[in-house]
């Protein structure tokens, strides 16, 4: 039985335009979407604060069947942000509206670790959400006989900064990026050199991989009404990882993925 585990980012998203906060996070984003696209057993590590927003993410992910035995829950306050949704869907930060909160002093434990070597998947993300220091004892450091997946953001946050994601490249299976043509580029040079599957998004321009040299390509599915883009890619990669771990082609997981992304922007929330 596949057994996914995903470590990171759990936050409460407030939105002022319909005046209620959701659950949300990348790696929380990823878990539920991978449970729905039928991953048996899903876990989160992560951290919540002793606060409401915490028990309301507790409450959502035990409604969702997610394993959050290992979901720490820390005195302070949890990490949300604030989310404000554009006319054509598009979601926007405000200026210093993110707030790590607990986040940004949590790290998992050795029982967490453990944990975590107990499943076939462990899936993780390359960002300022949680300490690098969480980053590298999960993907770079940990004995691990699955795979690894991680999701390594927009490859444009990391202009100038390229060099920084080569080194853990060899320690993951699986790797997602956003970007555009010139980052097609980048990794088309980089599948070449590294056994990783690389999976690049390109929003409202679908997405692509690689294989023997050549780009297999996915166009964004048509909806009737987006709402809100927020959780598109997490939705995106945790329906593509799902397809791919189960036995399916390249062609068909990176539809699957567009079908998952295509639900999520229907509504309000990313989950």
């Amino acid at each position: 039985m596949l057994k996914l585990v995903s470590v990171g980012e759990t936050t409460a998203d407030t939105y002022p335009q319909i005046d209620q906060t959701l659950v949300g996070g990348i790696s929380l984003n990823f878990a539920v979407q991978a449970k729905r696209c039928g991953i048996p057993h899903v876990s989160m590590v992560s951290a919540v604060g002793n606060d409401a927003n915490g028990k309301m993410i507790l409450e959502k992910l035990d409604q969702e069947n997610i394993d959050t035995t290992h979901l720490t829950i820390m005195p302070g306050k949890t990490a949300h942000c604030e989310i404000v949704v554009l006319e054509n869907g598009e979601r926007y930060f405000p200026p210093n509206s993110y707030h790590q909160e607990v986040l940004a002093s949590y790290k998992p434990a050795s029982a967490d670790l453990e944990f975590i070597q107990q499943h076939n998947i462990v899936v993780s993300r390359f960002d300022i959400s949680y300490t690098k220091e969480t980053f590298d004892a999960v993907i770079r450091d940990l004995p691990f006989e699955g795979k690894k997946v991680v999701d390594f953001g927009d490859w444009f946050d990391y202009e100038g900064r390229h060099p920084e994601i080569i080194p853990y490249l060899e320690h993951v299976d699986l790797a997602f990026i956003s970007g555009d043509q010139s980052t097609i580029e980048a990794f088309e040079q980089l599948a070449n050199a590294y056994s990783t599957q690389f999976v690049v998004t390109l929003g409202e321009d679908g997405s692509m991989t690689f294989k023997d040299g050549k780009t297999i390509f996915q166009e964004a599915l048509s909806v009737p009404n987006v709402v809100d883009t927020t959780g598109c890619g997490d939705s995106f990669q945790a329906g593509f990882t799902t397809s791919f771990f189960q036995g399916g082609d390249l062609e068909e997981s990176l539809r699957a993925g567009a079908e998952q992304a295509a639900k999520t922007i229907q509504h309000f929330g990313a989950i």
